[in-house]
């Protein structure tokens, strides 16, 4: 009986590591990308710029290392970041209104033909509730059922995930494995037949013995909530040892408990784990600065604990002749550069964002406009005395910044405007200038 106890620890508990990593993550990761502004509020744009989505999916591909897709209600677009797009009012689009009648707002489903993969889609709504279309990832079944055979090399038994109409979407079986218009039903298994009402009986984390082609095996069932899913572990068992196993499992209630909450206590490393995709999510990609959706959380979190604030807008002057006579590219290193400089100059307690295009802010809590001119000023002659190259020649680099200060009870828009009117003062003044906002 010990040797099978531990048997059976070292096969059971891998599987709860399997699920968090191979399962659990997509879906955290799909849930942190919809509760993320910068993709939702891309839902709710009259006039979507295809080209802007498409790279931004495209970058979320490339650091999620998973297929990533947005589809809007109002445009009725799909929208992949592999660059493809799908109008979704063709009669051959099938998942989309499937899914959208789907109770709950994560769904799992398989697609594409092609290539099967699982998708995890996630409901989107507005404030007022209306339904604004759908966020989430892909993960091809090739690499689910890769990762279920090195699990089944190192100790020997088959997994089955099953949804809430009994179909087997996951398998590390292959004459299970999952084709888009091929998917076997628990009901068509006959050892799931013969031990049916057995098996709906079963409470989560528990095991029965049954028969399969002759030879006795150990099924055990959990459940997956999130997902509305089941799993069947199955493990062969030699015939000389049916009656010591049949003894075990029936005084394995103590190991189920255990295994049970080793499983919450992954899924809470999990969540976790989604608040540091949420806060890549939130980081510019090129400049690594906060983008605008964390500027906004970090405004709601410090404008109740700070008395007052100081915000310094920034816009590199003559923006658009640098991209039309180097290019986008050189573009681009400027930008960099620019907040490489605004970085390198930002106290303890300042943030620094990249506001749009060419255009940043920084705000510093507690400081007065006084000190918030000076700062400006500094990185103003930084940036004018920062060397700037284009194929070894340099390049002249300017700014212009409006300063402001608010107290606490202020909107973010009301001191942004402020700003922003400072700014266009520089500008009208020649630019090159720090202009203050009373």
């Amino acid at each position: 009986m010990a040797e099978q106890s531990r048997l059976q620890q070292q096969s059971i508990a891998p599987v709860f590591s399997l699920v968090v990593e191979e399962l659990y993550k997509p879906v955290h990761t799909a849930q942190a990308l919809a509760s993320t502004g910068s993709l939702s509020n891309l839902l709710t744009d009259s006039e979507l710029d295809q080209a802007v989505i498409l790279n931004h999916l495209e970058q979320l591909q490339e650091n999620l290392n998973m297929l990533v897709f947005l589809a809007s209600e109002q445009q009725q677009m799909q929208f992949n970041s592999d660059g493809t797009t799908i109008d979704l009012q063709k009669e051959n689009i099938e998942w989309y209104p499937k899914v959208k009648a789907m109770q709950g707002d994560t769904v799992a489903i398989l697609g594409n033909r092609e290539n099967v993969h699982l998708y995890v889609d996630i409901k989107v709504y507005s404030e007022q509730g209306d339904f604004l279309g759908f966020i989430g990832v892909g993960k091809s079944l090739q690499s689910f059922w890769e990762a279920f055979q090195q699990y089944k090399a190192t100790h020997g038994y088959d997994l089955l995930f099953v949804n809430n109409v009994d179909e087997v979407v996951l398998s590390s079986h292959r004459d299970f494995q999952a084709q888009f218009t091929d998917i076997v039903n628990l009901n068509e298994l006959s050892w799931f037949k013969n031990a049916a009402q057995e098996l709906a009986n079963m409470e989560n984390l528990s095991s029965i013995i049954i028969q399969i082609e002759q030879d006795d095996h150990v099924v055990t069932q959990f459940n997956l909530p999130q997902l509305d899913w089941r799993v069947f572990l199955i493990s062969p068992m030699a015939k000389r040892q049916a009656e010591i196993n049949y003894a075990f499992f029936s005084h394995s209630a103590q190991l189920a408990a255990i295994l049970f909450f080793l499983l919450l206590f992954i899924y809470a490393a999990f969540a976790y784990q989604r608040k540091s995709i949420e806060a890549r999510i939130n980081i510019d990609p090129l400049t690594k600065l906060a983008n605008r959706d964390k500027i906004n959380h970090w405004f709601e979190e410090h404008t109740e604990k700070e008395n007052s604030l100081a915000l310094i807008m920034v816009d590199i002057d003559h923006f658009k002749n640098i991209n039309d006579l180097y290019g986008h590219n050189t573009g681009d290193k400027v930008i960099k550069e620019v907040a490489k400089i605004l970085r390198s100059n930002l106290g303890e307690q300042d943030v620094a964002s990249r506001w749009g295009g060419e255009e940043f802010i920084i705000f510093m809590p507690n400081t007065s406009l006084s000190v918030a001119s000076q700062l400006a000023e500094k990185i103003r002659k930084d940036i004018e005395l920062n060397l700037f190259t284009v194929n070894s020649q340099s390049l002249e680099v300017t700014a212009s910044f409006g300063v402001t200060q608010a107290q606490r009870a202020e909107k973010l828009e009301s001191i942004v405007a402020d700003a922003d009117r400072a700014l266009y003062e520089a500008k009208q003044q020649g630019r090159n200038r720090v202009r203050k906002a009373f």
